[in-house]
């Protein structure tokens, strides 16, 4: 009778224990149910990924350029890790917007000597303050919602590398050519952002031999300084208005100021599609407005390749 009774408390105790180990196991989330998966749920205000970038829920304020041209402001804090054009960001949607990795794999990675390589150690604004930044209303748009806090500015509204000995540009001393901007100071480096405005100027080889008469009398008026060509940024062809403002002529006059940058020594190729591509030679779907005038959280992007890309 008395082993009769052992047995019989041995069994109650082992179903008690499991029973309350199943209890504490259905409280709980089993890890290998997790979705390792790149989608994650999003409670509201944070921020969430549109088009390549994180954009806060917050309603965006917007400015206009000199031609109307809209230059909203999507900025937002957090961060996030993003897969985007061929390259892995590790991305804060501020103006130091992660490491960026260019690969062959990249689509728009390009072998050349002339392309300014990625660096390990990204710089910060105070890089830019003895920098004179030259463009139209793209560049406008980059001074107005890329959150850059040093650096000269030197742009016009449809300004081109074929007008810029002519158009005059606002400054604090009246307006003034590019030229004389150069012939005032000292720069240690110049970053010029032309040729969409050119996007419609045939044949392409007198675009080459005016492109690199501009950039020799930059070379001359600022001889110590680095001269950085920045890539004219792909459009979106759909909301673009122009027909020859299209993706086949960014792709060509990308390749005469690739020849450019390889043809003058001091000259780099600062490769912005790395990072603005959707990977089929075309800007990121909803990074425009019209399908050229960056959104603000496209201009930090932008600004976070040129810190994480520069001549060391």
């Amino acid at each position: 009778m008395l082993r009769l009774l052992i047995l019989v408390v041995l069994v109650l105790v082992v179903f008690e224990g499991r029973l309350i180990r199943t209890m504490f196991r259905s409280g709980s989330a089993d890890p290998s149910d997790i979705s390792t998966g790149n989608t994650q749920s999003l409670s509201d205000g944070e921020a969430q990924s549109e088009g390549g970038v994180i954009v806060s829920d917050s309603d965006s304020s917007s400015s206009q350029s000199g031609d109307g041209a809209p230059f909203a402001d999507n900025s937002s804090g957090g961060s996030s890790e993003l897969a985007l054009a061929g390259l892995t960001i590790s991305s804060k949607a501020d103006a130091n917007a992660g490491a960026l990795t260019s690969t062959a794999a990249n689509p728009e990675y390009i072998d050349s000597a002339c392309v300014v390589p990625l660096q390990i150690d990204p710089v910060d604004d105070s890089y830019f303050h003895d920098a004179v930044l030259i463009g139209d209303s793209r560049m406008e748009g980059f001074r107005n919602t890329s959150g850059i806090t040093q650096g000269t500015f030197l742009t016009s509204v449809g300004m081109t590398l074929t007008s810029i000995s002519d158009t005059k540009v606002q400054t604090a001393d009246g307006n003034i050519t590019v030229y004389q901007g150069l012939s005032g100071q000292q720069y240690g480096k110049i970053y010029l952002m032309l040729g969409t405005n050119d996007l419609g100027f045939y044949p392409m080889e007198e675009f080459l031999i005016t492109a690199e008469s501009v950039l020799e009398q930059f070379h001359q008026l600022q001889p110590g300084a680095i001269i950085y060509i920045c890539s004219v940024i792909y459009v979106e062809e759909d909301k673009t208005t122009t027909d020859y403002v299209n993706n086949t002529n960014v792709q060509s006059i990308n390749a005469e100021l690739i020849k450019c940058c390889e043809d003058l020594p001091y000259c780099y190729y600062l490769n912005l599609n790395e990072v603005l591509s959707d990977g089929n030679h075309s800007l990121i779907p909803g990074a425009s407005q019209d399908g050229v005038h960056l959104f603000a959280d496209y201009s930090k992007l932008m600004l976070g390749y040129m810190k994480s890309h520069y001549i060391a």
